[in-house]
């Protein structure tokens, strides 16, 4: 027997190596980062590199079939992530079979409809903006025209982010069925994908929002309000914009932001009446009996087209912030109030500035009334004052942009 194989050290030996210089290695880590040395200046330190130096050279010395080598440890490496896929696609499979089945069996609440621009327009995609001077498009949504034109409305933030709506058993996520194309009836445009149920066969909890093919963004928006969406009343349905830092751009700049903001109700009938919306009144007691966080509103006795026209002006000049987040508003939805059924919107990014129309609406404001639109069916109403929400003061209204503020109030730019 030669010398070299006398000295060669046993099997068991360099395991007990090993294991020694992994724990030194540990150690001295854990030294550095409380010193405040950062991951990779750790990884850079001599005394950590000569260590694993030394780690390296024992594992050079042991039988190429020993699981302590570095080509065994990454072949179990690839092994266990080839399992954890498998069982990964096996749990997406019978997830997907347990929501199809539980979208089969849900009763279908009424979809949120298309809402309609308040204000006439022309142009499409990229040119799309509206029209100047302003007036209202009667023709898709209805204010402007009939026998009260000009009826009292609410006047609501438009939020931006993901439109959902949900019962106390379903939530479900609106979907474009259209795609990028915009022909035939609007009415038939959306349908709804099934995210979360809850029932007997889920012991009354809700089942969805952690699936495999979920989206966290959606559940961590949705965390508070679990809850409160189970104690909804039957026949009950709430519709709301789901926000979040990840969802959408203009949410980027507030760090963990995650939240709902309720916009709609809908109520199913117990007779063979269909569903239907609730007036906006009564979405307003709902949601604060229900403690979820509702859009902010203001109440106008009249639609004054030449009033919300100069909202939407000046809110997008002073890329004015929501009334609960700090980001800037994505427009706003004017409702008929009472039990009337017209709705529209009207979004910043769709409004072209012209210099005649600003200085012309400046002069009126100097007068102390509103510009008046062409004489049409769609023709401003004179202007009224807005009659407010209790909750909201006439400062934070005026802050935000669904009042005009007053002569004395209004600054000079």
């Amino acid at each position: 027997i030669s010398q070299e194989m006398t000295d060669a050290p046993s099997s068991q030996d360099v395991h007990v190596g090993l294991d020694r210089l992994a724990s030194e290695i540990r150690q001295l880590k854990a030294n550095l980062k409380e010193q405040g040395l950062a991951s990779s200046e750790i990884n850079r330190h001599q005394g950590v590199l000569d260590k694993v130096s030394q780690l390296q050279e024992l594992k050079r010395q042991l039988d190429s079939t020993d699981p302590a080598t570095d080509e065994a440890f990454f072949e179990r490496q690839r092994e266990e992530k080839k399992a954890a896929q498998k069982q990964k696609q096996a749990d997406l499979e019978m997830q997907t079979r347990a929501l199809k089945v539980a979208e089969e069996q849900a009763p279908q609440p009424l979809i949120q409809r298309k809402i309609f621009h308040l204000f006439a327009h022309k142009g499409t995609k990229a040119t799309f903006h509206y029209e100047q001077p302003p007036r209202l498009n009667g023709e898709d949504c209805g204010f402007g025209i009939g026998d009260n034109p000009h009826p009292p409305v609410y006047i609501t933030e438009k939020w931006d982010g993901t439109t959902m709506q949900a019962t106390s058993t379903h939530i479900f996520k609106r979907t474009d069925l259209w795609g990028k194309r915009r022909d035939g009836d609007p009415s038939q445009r959306y349908g709804l994908r099934l995210l979360a149920w809850r029932g007997e066969d889920t012991a009354g909890q809700w089942r969805g929002l952690d699936f495999v093919d979920s989206d966290s963004r959606l559940a961590d928006a949705l965390s508070l309000h679990l809850e409160r969406l189970a104690s909804l009343e039957p026949g009950l349905c709430v519709y709301f914009e789901a926000v979040h830092t990840d969802i959408n751009m203009n949410f980027k700049h507030l760090p963990s932001f995650a939240d709902i903001r309720v916009f709609d109700f809908s109520r199913a009938s117990s007779d063979a009446e269909e569903s239907r919306f609730l007036p906006f009144e009564e979405t307003i007691r709902l949601a604060a009996f229900y403690k979820l966080p509702l859009v902010g509103w203001a109440r106008a006795q009249q639609l004054d087209c030449q009033d919300v026209w100069q909202q939407l002006v000046r809110a997008k000049s002073e890329s004015r912030p929501y009334a609960t987040a700090f980001a800037t508003i994505e427009g706003f939805v004017v409702r008929e109030a009472g039990c009337g059924g017209r709705i529209a919107k009207a979004r910043l990014e769709h409004l072209v500035p012209q210099k005649p129309l600003e200085a012309s609406a400046d002069k009126s404001k100097a007068k102390g009334q509103a510009g008046l639109s062409p004489k049409s069916s769609a023709a401003a109403a004179p202007a009224t004052k807005p009659v407010f929400s209790e909750h909201l003061s006439m400062a934070s209204l005026q802050a935000i942009g669904l009042i005009p503020q007053s002569s004395d109030d209004a600054d000079d730019g």
